[in-house]
């Protein structure tokens, strides 16, 4: 029953050129390196190209943002779509035909006007960062004695010309230079002569 079978089998091994293993490394390392030479070489550096390489520098950047432009062109493909869907719909089930146009249009309108708010929240951030200017720096905070060095406890031996210590002062707040005031004795009248 077998041998009258037109076909023999026979197993063939399959061998991958040498190539096929190298080459997806050899595309892994060009990425790699052509990523880092395109950062450190042009993205790294301010912007003071001309032409194409300043819209290049800006977009490489993110000074430049796309996504607005594309999001509101998705967002037309989207109600296009719906409403295609719709009308296609509107032959077979009118309700949830008109459900498709309304829902599909009101989560559609949703979806991306949040995504546009974030971007705007973005672009209206780097406008107010842009005139407002770098922050000024702050001032540096005093620097608090090391917490090793302890007083001498003893007074040393004063030496000749040397200045004498002088004693720690109360930080309180500073007072006027009033001088004392004397007490002023009350007031006495003269004496009257006697009355008749």
């Amino acid at each position: 029953m077998f041998s009258s079978y037109p076909y023999a089998y026979s197993y063939t091994t399959y061998s991958m050129p040498l190539y096929s293993y190298f080459l997806p490394i050899l595309a892994l390392i060009v990425i790699i390196a052509g990523g880092l030479a395109l950062y450190f070489l042009f993205v790294r550096k301010p912007n003071h190209y001309q032409g194409a390489a300043a819209k290049l520098h800006d977009a490489l950047t993110f000074r430049t943002f796309y996504t607005e432009k594309l999001l509101r062109a998705l967002y037309c493909i989207t109600v296009v779509a719906i409403l295609v869907s719709s009308v296609v719909l509107l032959f077979s089930n009118f309700f949830g035909a008109l459900l498709v146009f309304i829902s599909g249009n009101l989560i559609a309108r949703i979806v991306y006007e949040f995504a546009l708010l974030l971007l705007v929240l973005c672009r209206n951030a780097q406008e107010i960062n842009r005139k407002m200017g770098p922050l000024p720096e702050e001032p540096a905070a005093p620097q608090a004695p090391p917490q090793g060095t302890v007083p001498p406890s003893q007074p040393q031996a004063a030496q000749p010309g040397a200045v004498p210590p002088q004693p720690p002062q109360s930080h309180t707040a500073p007072q006027n230079n009033v001088p004392p005031q004397t007490p002023i004795p009350p007031r006495q009248e003269p004496p009257q002569p006697p009355q008749q």
